[in-house]
């Protein structure tokens, strides 16, 4: 696991140097400018100048935990100036340490980082990441950042303040190995979190794991080659059907004419002979199609004559035993849209006929 460190910057013009700590080895990463983020990064910490954080710590000794911190925060609020926004964290003792800072302030940091990809999980200021729980006075310096800390004090380490808050007391400063020893525990349990509520870091959701999608790709795989099958299947009994009416319509062109050889070629003769009589193919197809559906779905129904008009009317007598087998091929009939009248009457073997015209929709 990679931990990239870096300054919190101040303005756009800001260009603090990030640092790079793989299994406890610091490396200089560059400048911000030029940073690119690796996919071994896992935590990124940005510390806050003390020119940009206001530090203060407030002794509660009779509530603990969130009430402590709740009321904490809202202590240092009411003695900011100004719209702030702020942290609090249990520093030592009854001690409760709170960070306030200017929400644009913040604000322009974070966008200053994610310009370069860096999304700091813990922006914490400097002065707390420095672990100090006695009465002495020390320095922390870190790329142009300078704090003195105190037990209850951070401040820039500006020459008036010194006389302000420290007078003649001797500052120790930190050497560097302590520091970094310092910002790794840091890393790993700050003392407070300046990436909350408003500012709280926003991870894109996960809605799906690396193993779901490994099944969810298969499924879709399985779904794609299922309905391949189908579609096969469909179009099979598709042509296996129309090969079965062709044949049957080969049939029954070859007992009009013995030397028809295939369906194409019964479909030129009729369409010649239709010409020949002046007649056009027209809806005489469709208007067949459906009367044959029909009767082939009506047992014991037959079709004993059949007259095609110019004006596009199938003219059909049909006869069956009983009117009730005639009935369920009118029925089938209209069921497909067509127009028809049916005119009932029986022949003289008592076999009920009807004379049928069909008209287009």
């Amino acid at each position: 696991m990679t931990l990239v460190i870096t300054r919190f910057p101040t303005s756009e013009l800001d260009d603090p140097i990030v640092f790079r700590v793989i299994e406890g080895v610091w490396q200089d990463a560059g400048a911000l400018s030029h940073f690119e983020p690796a996919v071994d990064d896992r935590t990124v910490m940005a510390v806050v100048a003390p020119e940009d954080v206001r530090c203060h710590w407030f002794t509660l000794p009779d509530v603990q935990g969130r009430q402590a911190e709740s009321i904490a925060k809202l202590r240092a609020t009411e003695q900011s100036l100004g719209l702030v926004h702020c942290s609090a964290g249990a520093d030592y003792d009854d001690m409760v340490a709170t960070a306030t800072i200017a929400p644009e302030v913040m604000q322009r940091g974070l966008d200053r980082l994610a310009v370069q990809g860096l999304n700091p999980d813990i922006v914490l200021p400097f002065a707390l990441s420095l672990a100090i729980q006695s009465d002495g006075v020390f320095l922390a310096e870190m790329d142009s950042l300078s704090v003195v800390r105190g037990a209850q004090f951070a401040i820039p380490d500006d020459a008036v303040l010194r006389d302000l808050f420290i007078g003649d007391a001797p500052i120790e400063t930190i050497d560097a190995d302590t520091l970094q020893s310092m910002l790794l525990s840091a890393s790993a349990a700050p003392l407070l979190n300046l990436r909350e509520g408003v500012f709280a870091k926003r991870e894109r959701a996960a809605w799906i794991t690396p193993e779901q999608k490994f099944w969810v790709r298969r499924l879709l795989t399985a779904l794609v080659v299922v309905t391949m099958l189908l579609a096969l299947a469909t179009l099979t009994k598709y042509w296996i059907a129309t090969a079965s009416e062709n044949n049957t319509a080969l049939a029954a062109a070859q007992k009009i004419d013995p030397a028809i050889q295939d369906i194409d070629q019964a479909e030129s003769m009729l369409t010649a002979s239709l010409n020949r009589q002046g007649k056009t193919q027209g809806s005489f197809a469709s208007l067949s199609a459906a009367l044959w559906r029909s009767v082939k779905a009506s047992p014991n129904v037959s079709v004993r004559e059949l007259r095609y008009t110019p004006d596009g009317i199938l003219t059909v007598v049909l006869a069956a035993p009983t009117a009730d087998n005639i009935n369920k091929a009118l029925v089938t009939i209209q069921q497909d849209g067509f127009r028809i009248t049916a005119t009932p009457r029986q022949d003289t073997t008592g076999a009920t006929l009807v004379d049928m015209t069909v008209r287009m929709p």
